[in-house]
């Protein structure tokens, strides 16, 4: 075992409207948290999952765990989150109990997460200490300011991060521990790697690999399924 995985899912949801935390949104029938921690679960390097979650949600995502089929006994857990996603992250490198040599951060939104794309990251991490999954810009890029076009940026260099990130234990615990220290924030765990001077690879990510920000992506999802997409991909 190698792979510890952290699922970031202490979001609100608020986009969502009335459909609720993303980590019990169901898709096809399945939770986010079920299909997501599925997944992790057919990479034979994965040692332990932790969910962060709502904290008035953690005895029902521990419950939902427990459900999951689990034939390696990989060590499932429920921990509870912070303000910010960030926080969370933290809080859930905390809750590990193993002491594994590499971490993955997922976003629990990223439903159908598939093992291949897990494999391919991890490989990568392997080789450089830090890799993250991205995918070229398809538009046109604007820097906007009170609603006019300040100008347009090139795209050729540009590309889309996506989860899971997987990092060497030690580099992420050093980037969050550093963060903490100096009041710093970022939108991904990637940046804050960056920030301590470690290199970052970039590998192929997977455009099924979409992250649920509203309910017409779960529709997106649910449309992929039925036509057949493979979630053991």
């Amino acid at each position: 075992m190698e792979l510890a995985v952290i699922l970031a899912g202490a979001g609100e949801g608020r986009r969502m409207g009335a459909v609720g935390p993303k980590l019990l949104l169901e898709v096809a029938g399945r939770t986010a948290l079920a299909r997501v921690v599925e997944s992790f679960l057919r990479v034979g390097g994965v040692g332990e999952i932790v969910a962060v979650v709502p904290a008035d949600l953690r005895s029902r995502a521990e419950g939902a765990l427990a459900a999951i089929p689990n034939p390696r006994r990989v060590r499932l857990a429920a921990a509870a989150g912070g303000a910010t996603r960030q926080e969370s992250v933290r809080l859930g490198l905390a809750a590990l109990s193993m002491e594994l040599p590499y971490v993955a951060v997922h976003d629990v939104a990223r439903v159908l997460v598939r093992p291949a794309l897990i494999e391919r990251v991890l490989e990568a991490a392997r080789a450089t200490g830090a890799a993250i999954p991205t995918l070229p810009i398809a538009d046109s890029v604007k820097e906007i300011s009170g609603g006019r076009v300040v100008r347009s940026l090139p795209r050729e260099r540009l590309e889309g991060a996506q989860t899971p990130q997987i990092f060497a234990r030690d580099i992420i615990l050093r980037s969050h521990a550093r963060a903490l220290e100096r009041g710093e924030s970022a939108t991904d765990d990637a940046a804050l790697v960056e920030r301590i001077g470690e290199p970052v690879a970039a590998v192929e990510g997977d455009p099924a690999n979409v992250k649920v920000t509203s309910p017409s992506d779960v529709m997106l999802l649910e449309a992929l399924l039925r036509s057949g997409f493979q979630t053991e991909a």
